[in-house]
């Protein structure tokens, strides 16, 4: 039998975190055309007349590793004004609120896959830049910083071909975007320190275990036998 030890008495504790002062939803559209010189050297040329079975596709990629940008990832960005005041009047209550103008940069590379003649084949551009403006009035007062992180990213690549030859991709870029307003705060809670659990307990004997049995085919049902004369 476990003994569990006395609970621990609450108590006020201080904790560092991160407060949200405002919390909104972005969606932004780019529709670009990059010049095939962009794109770095191709060994097969997409438009070349031995390819066949063309996939074109594009998505974002971490600038510094390369590789695609995983799910809520944080982008960094970059205010290009100073915050300007401005009152609303919210649900019948005056307030301030703060223009907030940044800029951010993403990292795109286009990737074409297909048959080379009757070998399969995958390459990827060179990463391209596509920087994006952005202004919204958030609750973002002197002392936070903002947090961007992309929630939803869908990309579509067409080529331009001349004769045989690419000379560019027009890409369509839809981004959603978690934009908070935060600042580091001490916080005091009530609250009690965890304890460990209890060890599993795992030497405990096992009840005896019945093998499976087939009662369709044994003992089986049984006719009554007729009763005797």
């Amino acid at each position: 039998m476990l003994i569990r030890p006395p609970q621990p008495v609450e108590e006020l504790l201080c904790f560092n975190a991160e407060k949200v002062y405002d919390w909104v939803m972005l969606q932004e559209t780019v529709n670009q055309t990059v010049l095939a010189a962009d794109l770095g050297v191709l060994p097969i040329d997409p438009c070349g007349p031995t390819v066949s079975n063309l996939t074109t596709r594009c998505y974002l990629v971490d600038p510094l590793t390369g590789n695609p940008l995983p799910p809520n990832a944080e982008i960094a960005v970059v205010e290009t004004a100073d915050r300007q005041d401005r009152e609303f009047i919210i649900d019948g209550t005056q307030v301030t609120l703060q223009r907030v103008s940044f800029e951010k940069t993403l990292s795109l590379v286009v990737e074409f896959s297909g048959f080379d003649g009757t070998t399969p084949f995958l390459e990827i551009g060179d990463p391209i830049e596509i920087e994006i403006p952005e202004s919204v009035f958030l609750c973002a007062p002197e002392g936070t910083r903002l947090v961007v992180r992309v929630s939803d990213v869908t990309c579509s690549a067409s080529i331009n071909c001349t004769a045989t030859t690419l000379t560019s991709v027009d890409v369509s870029l839809n981004v959603c975007q978690s934009v908070q307003s935060v600042a580091d705060v001490t916080l005091e809670l009530e609250a009690s320190f965890c304890e460990p659990r209890d060890v599993l307990a795992i030497d405990e004997c096992p009840n005896p275990i019945i093998p499976p049995q087939c009662p369709v085919v044994f003992p089986g049902r049984h006719k009554p036998h007729p009763p005797k004369k």
